[in-house]
């Protein structure tokens, strides 16, 4: 019981001595006047929280911290920042105008993390080494040099991606992993990224970061539950839309053909230039048991409309402005194709120009 006491004691010890408030001040060489800006990230952009004269060199900046997180100083008309993860803290600066992203930043644990990080980057050095070679390879025409530094870059950007997520993975207990998790989040399939918001979420509970990581994981889920919903061999998701005369057409209606549920709009040229193979198909198979929905992503109807004449679309066309069809289908670029059975189960995707004829002449011949 004694020594139950004494570390409970020792804990509300340690946490009155945490600090409440953080005090920044900040030495810049050679600038004696001028102003300093204090900024933080909100929805990816800076946003200004404090401002601070620099005087004979210096600026100070108090204020309390809700959370560690990244912050930047502008520093007169400077417009490369000092980066550093503000926390209450005192933490102390001194920069060199010519190089601000070497300023010596000391006080704070996690912007320790966070420039162990930045110095670890592989091959940063050689980087900007490749730069010049690489203009001075253009200069004088030597093209086998240029394709050297290019294959050597990549490989450096390959070794630096592998770096970064290796820090990720393994700094899941610290908002700095989780901020750069946010800048990575494409590097990631959904469940290694849905594993990781929750490792985070356990290490950092509310963390502003954690908010972040989660708002993120949204669409991907939706993607997800898309591509799952849109495999080969799976029911058509139902849907409803409108056509050109304003009529309610059900996806579900038009079971008993083979269907091709064709995302498309009229200002996408791909859509166009596919669209005369398209009528052929449907001029050869529509009286074998093939049908068409068009599903039209135009926001103008009137160009919708137009491009149905022009182009000889004889079918049902339906719109859907807000893409919400399209998004519950996964369609992140189009033409998008769907080939159904007849009792709506998906037996094909994408089918392009003669691909799309020998598929229906496998089906319906």
């Amino acid at each position: 019981m004694k020594n139950l006491f004494l570390v409970a004691l020792m804990a509300i010890i340690f946490a009155a001595c945490q600090p409440t408030s953080y005090t920044i001040t900040g030495t810049i060489e050679g600038v004696t006047e001028g102003k300093a800006i204090l900024q933080n990230i909100v929805d990816g952009r800076p946003a200004p929280i404090d401002t601070a004269e620099i005087v004979e060199g210096k600026f100070t900046f108090t204020g309390t911290a809700a959370e560690p997180e990244l912050y930047l100083i502008f520093v007169a008309e400077n417009r490369t920042p000092i980066v550093f993860f503000g926390e209450n803290a005192n933490i102390n600066i001194t920069a060199d105008p010519a190089n601000m992203q070497e300023a010596e930043i000391t006080g704070s644990e996690i912007t320790d993390t966070y420039l162990a990080f930045v110095k670890g980057v592989p091959g940063n050095d050689r980087m900007k080494q490749m730069d010049l070679d690489y203009q001075a390879a253009m200069s004088r025409g030597d093209q086998a040099a240029m394709e050297d530094m290019k294959n050597e870059v990549n490989e450096l950007m390959e070794e630096q991606k592998a770096y970064f997520l290796d820090f990720i993975k393994n700094n899941t207990n610290s908002v700095v992993g989780a901020h750069m998790a946010l800048q990575a989040i494409s590097e990631f399939s959904y469940d290694e990224f849905k594993d990781l918001v929750g490792q985070f979420e356990t290490s950092l509970g509310e963390s502003k970061y954690v908010a972040d990581l989660k708002k993120a994981l949204e669409p991907m889920a939706k993607a997800e539950e898309a591509a799952k919903a849109t495999e080969i061999g799976a029911i058509a998701p139902d849907f409803t839309l409108e056509t050109v005369d304003g009529e309610k057409v059900a996806l579900s209606s038009l079971k008993g053909n083979y269907l091709l549920v064709d995302f498309w709009a009229s200002w996408c040229k791909p859509c166009r230039a596919e669209n005369p193979n398209v009528v052929k198909a449907y001029g050869e198979y529509a009286s074998k048991g093939f049908d068409i929905l068009s599903v039209s992503l135009d926001r103008d109807a009137a160009a919708w409309k137009k491009a149905i004449g022009d182009d000889g679309l004889t079918w049902t066309q339906v719109l859907d402005a807000d893409g919400s069809v399209a998004n519950s289908y996964g369609v992140t670029g189009i033409p998008f194709t769907l080939l159904l059975d007849k009792e709506g189960k998906i037996v094909a995707k994408n089918l392009r120009g003669p691909a799309l004829e020998e598929k229906l002449a496998e089906l319906l011949n």
